[in-house]
């Protein structure tokens, strides 16, 4: 944008092209580029030099390592506003059905017995997300405290972080919601856990430098949207069966912790049937 008024008739189209594609730019080589804006391969090459780049291809490789960090405003750039209501419908159905099912062909059996074990063993459950990754958390702290005691979900609405980190201790469990466009609190409460010697478990989506390390369980999550905004619905459906294969696993105690929370409902009155 900063040379985008001097450059020439031929490069502005171009880089209008290019503007119009940057939420899915990796994707795209520079001969399709330059026909969809109607210009030349040599000109291509000089606008990608223009503006920094050696070639198209040290571009696209910054595109493709940077997708990460995409706002929804950088994805709104390529969206289409002539596409049918049909098509993005189709579109974001299909972006969900495929994050379902590569994030469960990615997360091995092996992984999610282990997260399963630890979390229903351990002494405490400590469940952190942050910005997307918050609600997601909160879930996995709605359900796992159905059924086992000792669950904290962080960050509370006071944002005690201090006061809820420095009860970690050896033998508890941090769960940890580790989505893109990463909050820059969550590699300090990761340090956290692993100083108080807590057992961590990640749910995760691809693409960033993992917080994980040796020793923990991370369980892949795609998180790829078909528009602006990433997709979830992978996220629930983890968390939903990690929480149900806990329910399993502490067995008894669980069925008498869900046994006493429908008496309390039943003396509350805060439920209708």
């Amino acid at each position: 944008m900063a040379v985008y008024e001097t450059l020439p008739p031929g490069e502005q189209k171009l880089a209008d092209t290019v503007l119009a594609r940057l939420g899915n730019l990796a994707s795209y080589s520079a001969t399709e580029l330059a026909a969809d804006a109607s210009v030349s391969k040599a000109t291509a090459a000089r606008f990608f030099r223009r503006i920094g780049y050696k070639s198209f291809e040290h571009a696209r490789r910054q595109a493709r390592t940077e997708a990460h960090l995409a706002s929804p405003l950088y994805a709104l750039a390529g969206i289409n506003s002539k596409e049918r209501k049909s098509d993005a419908l189709s579109r974001h159905l299909a972006a969900d059905l495929r994050n379902l099912s590569e994030s469960f062909r990615q997360s091995d059996s092996a992984v999610l017995e282990a997260a399963t074990r630890q979390i229903a063993r351990a002494a405490r459950v400590h469940v952190v997300g942050m910005r997307n990754g918050h609600f997601v958390g909160s879930y996995a702290a709605y359900l796992l405290a159905q059924v086992r005691d000792d669950v904290v979900s962080l960050p509370n609405a006071a944002m005690t972080l201090a006061e809820d980190l420095v009860s970690l201790r050896r033998g508890d469990v941090l769960l940890v919601v580790d989505f893109r466009r990463r909050s820059a609190l969550l590699q300090k409460i990761v340090d956290a856990g692993r100083q108080a010697g807590a057992q961590l478990v990640f749910l995760a989506s691809p693409g960033m430098p993992p917080l994980s390390r040796a020793g923990d369980i991370a369980i892949p999550c795609l998180t790829d949207g078909a528009s602006i905004f990433d997709s979830y619905v992978a996220a629930v459906s983890i968390v939903n069966y990690l929480c149900a294969a806990v329910a399993k696993d502490v067995g008894r105690k669980g069925r008498q912790r869900l046994e006493a929370i429908e008496v309390l409902h039943e003396s509350l009155g805060d439920i209708r049937h």
